[in-house]
């Protein structure tokens, strides 16, 4: 079950072993969000998430940035990334996008044939645009509504429909199967990728639970609707940041 924790993340800015950043005063009053009823509950369980990330992850991710070349890192990532292509295809198959399908179905063979086995992106220097397709997308399309939002121990912000979409999603990640090193290694990989939002959001959001909060259902609207929705909830968000820090978050979100 430990590849359960792999996310293709981005974030939504949540990372695998944590929900990170600061959290403040959780027993302060709280202001209850339509969309966040469990927030005090939710609020505790983040500030759980924060010192998993603080004291367990965050170490071990300086000392895996460190000690491995970029080159090396860029490699990790993109192994990983392919796996999740099989999942891709299937939820575009089952959202009805053929096209889609059969581009990153192309983009896998590709990689995985002349990548060696997909640590190499060559799709992307073919040109064949990346898609990202989960199962929780799929319920979306097929009309399941969204939810109440929570945030799950080590797992961080979901919500109620994500979570059986979660399960579908690990049964179909190959990563599943294999032994526990190469699922240790996949975490590792998937918090090193949220390093650089995750500390612009302990720097920069004046509540980063709010932020985290925000920022996921705003990516996850955004993947649902292709990128046709506003960036309301993104615009709301009370932020400490210059231009290039929220470029940064932008491009992380992948916000246009």
């Amino acid at each position: 079950m430990m590849a359960f924790f792999s996310r293709t993340c981005l974030i939504s800015l949540a990372c695998i072993l944590s929900a990170c950043a600061g959290t403040g005063n959780t027993t302060q009053a709280v202001t209850l969000n339509p969309d966040d009823p469990h927030e005090r509950l939710n609020r505790n369980i983040y500030a759980f998430n924060e010192g998993v990330d603080t004291y367990i992850s965050s170490p071990i991710i300086t000392v895996y940035q460190w000690v491995s070349p970029n080159l090396l890192q860029t490699a990790v990532s993109n192994f990983f990334n392919n796996l999740t292509e099989p999942r891709t295809v299937l939820n575009d198959s089952l959202q009805g996008k053929e096209k889609q399908a059969g581009d990153d179905f192309e983009r896998f063979v590709i990689n995985t044939i002349f990548g060696l086995g997909g640590f190499i992106n060559v799709a992307n220097y073919a040109g064949i645009e990346n898609h990202d397709e989960d199962f929780a997308q799929t319920l979306a399309v097929w009309g399941v509504p969204r939810g109440e939002y929570i945030v799950l121990p080590l797992l961080g912000p979901s919500s109620y429909r994500a979570v059986p979409g979660e399960l579908v999603d690990a049964a179909t990640n190959p990563v599943s199967y294999v032994s526990w090193p190469i699922q240790l290694i996949g975490l590792i990989n998937s918090r090193s990728n949220a390093e650089q939002s995750l500390n612009i959001i302990n720097e920069a959001a004046v509540d980063p639970y709010i932020f985290m909060r925000a920022s996921y259902l705003q990516w996850r609207d955004y993947q649902i609707h292709e990128g046709n929705t506003p960036n309301e909830d993104l615009m709301m968000l009370d932020l400490d940041a210059d231009d290039e820090e929220l470029d940064l978050l932008d491009d992380a979100l992948g916000i246009e």
